[in-house]
């Protein structure tokens, strides 16, 4: 297998007590693609949205996000304040059997309505990949 393309955002149980109670991971073509829109303010407000998320008992049901399913992986729906005009959405899998919530990648949103077709495709392969372990492991 080649280079480990996966990175660990937070680990479940560490942080501020109570802890995380999700892993986050964080495929690296995902950092990279949120990069290409974002400030690093920016991104450093959604990544702490996501770790609100890892806080959580079901971040698929969020009391402080708005969170929704997209076929068999979930979109964190954010725009304003520091966003400014944009419409943010980040993507994310649930590994339930590794506690982890796997950030798939993320979108500046142009119009309204459903996700497009290209993103949904795209993040739909991205899930399969992780699922397979193209992209490494989280036990290292």
């Amino acid at each position: 297998m080649g280079k480990k393309q996966i990175k660990i955002g937070v680990r479940q149980g560490h942080g501020t007590p109570p802890g995380y109670k999700w892993t986050v991971a964080i495929i690296d073509v995902a950092f990279g693609e949120v990069m290409k829109f974002l400030t690093d303010g920016q991104y450093e407000h959604l990544a702490m949205q996501v770790k609100e998320l890892a806080r959580e008992d079901d971040p698929t049901h969020s009391r402080t996000a708005s969170v929704a399913q997209i076929e068999n992986y979930y979109e964190l729906r954010d725009k304003g304040g520091i966003l400014g005009k944009k419409n943010v959405r980040v993507y994310f899998g649930m590994d339930k059997l590794k506690q982890s919530l796997v950030i798939l990648g993320g979108l500046k949103k142009e119009n309204d309505g459903q996700t497009p077709d290209g993103t949904r495709i795209l993040m739909r392969r991205r899930w399969r990949k992780y699922l397979n372990g193209d992209y490494g492991s989280l036990d290292t």
